[in-house]
């Protein structure tokens, strides 16, 4: 059964942990040199022609070409068990990178096999909580958390802790991205009673992002920035490019928070290049959406034009709810600032509609302030102070004591002038 704490650097590293190098020659000599003709092959570079048609072929057509016969190739090399522990690092590989519905499709192979052994409950249970990591990629949380459900039912069975922690993880995750702190922190703890933070390395470090990240919306960027150089020095250890990448950029929202814009953008433009070498499509889009959002910021428009369309294609290309209510929300900011009023309250209603669908309490708010802010621009009081009222609402909840003593203000300097 899989290593919680191994990490698929590149396709190269996977093949390489379950086929010998003769093997994975083998299928590029037969099969893979039908569908990559325009790059010479070599037997001295077959991990990085490998690795670098992946990564360029990630959301399209060819990839699944290539995963079709590379499963197929490997499902007969491979006894059934090492067969199916392939397919669940495969499938989770392609979900970082960003190819959702081929993931799907392979954790539903896994269930199929594992369903016909009693022996392979974990395998089942495993994919069960891909498929609930797949859900929660589409902001599906209702399906992920029936899966996570079920397969804590069949790791409590089997008395697996750490997957039990996980579970418990997977749903603190689900709060903390819903913007529910409260609940998150609590499920993120439970998780630590089942894991030995010594021995379980990588779900620790995950632990401390989430904590950063509760830290980081509470105001408390000092106890933030702990949590992240924690984790950033375990994904450095276990060579997880993408997951430091996502702490990096967390890290850099907390040097724009200290007004450092030349290290954020540094950050970002430094993850941007390790995406595009990996393959790492959602992790380009965070970059894009965050230089969209610092050029807004300058009031570099057209810089902020440039990178919201990158962004918004993207995120349709990736399926990704929850970026593409988050472009449209600075859609909004820009056209407010160009004085296209109706084109900013489109913009900005689409992202609070998409954004309350989704359960997205913290970005419902954020979107809610600057409908207040757009509606205050255009003298329109009562539904400026019907928005700001529902952003002030979530920021008292979860004790944001400038976010909410900045809208109160707002709100009082309304009441006089109305």
């Amino acid at each position: 059964m899989n290593n919680g704490n191994f990490i698929s650097k590149d396709l190269n590293g996977l093949l390489e942990k379950y086929l010998s190098k003769d093997q994975i020659e083998s299928y590029i000599r037969t099969i893979a040199t039908n569908f990559i003709p325009k790059h010479p092959l070599r037997l001295t570079d077959t991990g990085n022609q490998l690795n670098k048609y992946f990564n360029e072929n990630v959301q399209t057509k060819s990839i699944r070409i290539f995963a079709d016969t590379l499963i197929t190739f490997v499902s007969k090399a491979l006894a059934e068990h090492r067969y199916i522990d392939f397919l669940l690092d495969f499938s989770k590989l392609i979900l970082i990178q960003g190819e959702k519905n081929l993931s799907y499709e392979i954790s539903n192979l896994i269930i199929q096999l594992s369903s016909k052994n009693k022996a392979y409950e974990n395998y089942h249970a495993s994919a069960l909580l891909h498929l609930a990591e797949y859900h929660m990629s589409q902001a599906n949380t209702k399906e992920a958390l029936h899966y996570i459900k079920s397969a804590r039912t069949i790791f409590e069975s089997l008395k697996d802790n750490f997957n039990i922690g996980k579970c418990e993880f997977l749903v603190g995750a689900i709060y903390v991205e819903q913007g529910d702190l409260k609940a998150g922190k609590v499920r993120l703890e439970n998780c630590l009673n089942y894991i030995n933070p010594d021995n379980d390395k990588l779900l620790s470090a995950q632990i401390d992002v989430h904590f950063g990240i509760i830290c980081y919306v509470e105001g408390k960027l000092d106890e933030a920035q702990k949590h992240y150089n924690q984790a950033s020095k375990i994904f450095e250890q276990l060579g997880d490019q993408r997951r430091l990448c996502e702490v990096l950029i967390n890290q850099a929202m907390i040097y724009r928070k200290q007004n450092n814009i030349q290290r954020a953008l540094e950050v970002y433009n430094y993850c941007s290049e390790i995406a595009r070498e990996n393959g790492f499509a959602p992790i380009l889009n965070l970059c894009f959406i965050n230089k969209t959002e610092i050029y807004w910021e300058n009031k570099e428009i057209d810089r902020a034009s440039k990178y919201s369309q990158k962004a918004l294609e993207l995120s349709y290309l990736l399926n990704d709810r929850y970026s593409i209510a988050e472009v449209h929300k600075l859609n909004g900011l820009i056209a407010k600032r160009q004085s296209n009023y109706t084109l900013a309250e489109n913009y900005l209603l689409t992202s609070l509609r998409l954004n309350e669908e989704l359960d997205q309490k913290l970005n419902a708010a954020e979107t809610n302030h600057e409908l207040g802010n757009l509606y205050t621009e255009t003298g329109n009081n009562n539904f400026a102070m019907q928005y700001l009222m529902a952003a002030l609402k979530y920021y008292t909840k979860i004790t944001s004591k400038s976010k909410a003593n900045q809208i109160e203000v707002q709100l009082q300097n309304l009441a006089v002038s109305g």
